[in-house]
């Protein structure tokens, strides 16, 4: 037997058996879902109290058969003055109306970033007409912007933004009769300048946080009899 069929022979059972290995589907490796990246606290989830105080309440003005909730961690007063200043967070205020409750916020969910604080005013004007209540969510410096329904009843809806260098007040006006009183509430939300701060400057969903825990109280509306 020559050369080459001593070589054919002993290099034979290695071809079958790497003929027998290529046969072998490979396995697949299942794919792992992605680790979820943990949240941030006071940046990309806001950092809230373990125990927020004071405890959440139900508002209800008897004079205009309304009432509404505020959440735990909220201040709340009867009247403009202790926790608020009307005159200076709403700039499209006027003498006519009677603030009648004020809930604000009283800690920082976002500590490094330019937010200052959230305030929720009601307010009303006892007389008032149907266009003049139109008229306070609409017209000066206010943007009009799409009616909104809350507990029933239409409101009219504006915003307004101001500030120095940077934005620095937001504030939503809505608006609606009820009998022959105006109904009042204002959304406003302060921010300072992260030019001459330092501080991070409040992020979109950070403010839409805000917006929204102000819309809730809003939301939570109850108008007696209906």
């Amino acid at each position: 037997m020559d050369q080459r069929s001593l070589f054919a022979l002993a290099v034979a059972p290695l071809l079958c058996v790497a003929a027998a290995v290529a046969q072998v589907a490979t396995p697949v490796m299942p794919k792992l879902p992605p680790r979820p990246h943990a949240g941030v606290k006071g940046i990309t989830e806001p950092d809230e109290p373990e125990h927020p105080t004071p405890a959440a309440t139900d508002f209800h003005d008897a004079k205009y058969r309304l009432g509404f909730h505020v959440p735990a961690g909220w201040n709340f007063v009867r009247k403009d003055g202790a926790l608020s200043n009307f005159g200076v967070d709403v700039r499209t205020t006027n003498r006519q109306l009677d603030v009648r409750g004020v809930a604000s916020l009283n800690y920082n969910p976002y500590p490094v970033s330019t937010f200052s604080s959230a305030t929720f005013y009601y307010s009303v004007v006892p007389r008032a007409t149907a266009a003049v209540c139109a008229a306070q969510a609409t017209t000066s410096h206010l943007k009009p912007r799409p009616d909104v329904h809350v507990a029933g009843i239409a409101f009219k809806h504006g915003k307004d933004e101001h500030g120095a260098v940077c934005t620095e007040s937001r504030d939503e006006v809505f608006t609606a009769m009820q009998g022959k009183s105006c109904l009042r509430f204002d959304l406003v939300v302060n921010t300072f300048c992260a030019q001459s701060s330092g501080a991070m400057e409040i992020s979109g969903s950070q403010l839409s946080d805000i917006d929204t825990r102000l819309a809730n109280i809003l939301g939570s509306l109850k108008i007696d009899g209906k």
